[in-house]
């Protein structure tokens, strides 16, 4: 089971505007919706095709795959509505999607849950303030109206705060333990980036730590 923590450079309500979108970006997200859903075998022209009307659906009927996500389960997130427990984990890879193409950039970073108290432990001992924690970065919820899974936590920082925090966790960075180190000099030099990413406008840090 992968333990990581995935960052993206983003305004926060420009991902919330994905949960009310526009045409422009509907058309937008949905092409990205295209690109993550395999091809219909039962359309292809192959011997179980050809059995009749008994073992076929519909025509219009989408392909429900589980953690596959379809156009349905897009059009259900672009429109706010009510995502069923069955289609959260397809619904949280499309959203992964949608932020992975709107960010400026992104990054995943694999991180343990354990490791997660020692670097947070080892952050405060060299004098880094606990507002500026690693479990600071997903304090604040995205307000979305994507419920989170059980094996998730996402949430995001405001672009000032991502610069102090980058600050203080490079200065922190020569005194910390080894281990620690290793894991806290990734997500450093990519809040370190941040000037570069937001040239035009200021973008706040969302995160996502998942076990899964």
């Amino acid at each position: 089971m992968a333990e990581e923590l995935r960052l993206w450079a983003i305004s926060v309500d420009e991902f919330r505007q994905c949960f009310a979108a526009p045409p422009a970006l509907a058309q937008t997200l949905s092409g990205i919706t295209d690109s993550l859903t395999p091809a219909d075998p039962s359309r292809s022209h192959t011997l179980l095709s050809k059995l009749g009307p008994l073992l076929r659906r519909p025509p219009a009927a989408p392909l429900i795959r589980p953690m596959v996500p379809n156009q349905a389960d897009a059009e259900a997130m672009m429109t706010s509505r009510f995502i069923a427990s069955d289609r959260l984990g397809a619904c949280w890879i499309l959203a992964q999607a949608w932020l992975d193409h709107l960010a400026a950039a992104h990054t995943t970073i694999p991180l343990p849950r354990a490791q997660i108290d020692e670097l947070e432990f080892d952050l405060v001992r060299v004098g880094v303030p606990t507002e500026l924690s690693i479990r600071q970065l997903w304090r604040r919820g995205v307000d979305i109206p994507l419920r989170p899974t059980d094996d998730m936590s996402i949430g995001y920082t405001p672009y000032d705060i991502v610069l102090e925090t980058a600050s203080q966790w490079a200065a922190a960075l020569p005194d910390l333990e080894e281990a620690t180190a290793g894991f806290a000099a990734p997500i450093a030099a990519f809040l370190a980036s941040f000037p570069e990413y937001a040239e035009s406008q200021p973008l706040d840090l969302i995160a996502w730590w998942t076990s899964r």
